[in-house]
């Protein structure tokens, strides 16, 4: 087999079954959605961090999660999936650099916000996690499809 043959099936794990303008834009749309309502939900105590060293927000990380196996079991790309879980996590990241670092200034607030050590933690646990998510979603999506297709009243038509 060539590796020109695995292009298209690469294409197709990564950006999903439906590769269109319309598709990515809603993909990058529901991202932003969730970093929104992830930020919402932290500032308004929805979400909550219970403990004192946090590396990963648990809410957020199933936010994040639950959105990878839904973009998974609707065959979409597993960049969405990434996108989506690591918006749950910029919008968790937000809350706390804008709202919870009351006492720092604008630049100090951006600069905790887009710090590389904090962002590339939170970037290596979306890939990992995210990918889990997808996996899950599409693997489950597969399964249904193959019993479905198996099933005694298809054999009997």
């Amino acid at each position: 087999m060539r590796s020109t043959d695995m292009v298209p099936a690469l294409r197709t794990v990564l950006f999903g079954h439906h590769y269109s303008r319309f598709q990515r834009t809603l993909g990058v749309l529901f991202a932003v959605g969730i970093l929104i309502a992830t930020f919402t939900a932290y500032a308004l105590g929805l979400f909550q961090v219970t403990g004192g060293v946090i590396v990963l927000p648990a809410d957020a990380t199933l936010v994040g999660f639950v959105a990878a196996v839904g973009i998974g079991s609707r065959r979409g790309g597993l960049v969405f999936a990434w996108l989506a879980h690591f918006a749950a996590y910029a919008g968790f990241r937000a809350d706390w650099a804008l709202l919870g670092l009351s006492s720092h200034s604008l630049a100090g607030k951006l600069a905790f916000l887009f710090d590389p050590v904090g962002v590339a933690i939170l970037a290596v646990a979306t890939l990992i996690i995210g990918t889990v998510g997808f996996s899950l979603g599409y693997l489950s999506q597969w399964s249904i499809n193959r019993i479905k297709n198996n099933s005694p009243m298809n054999s009997q038509q």
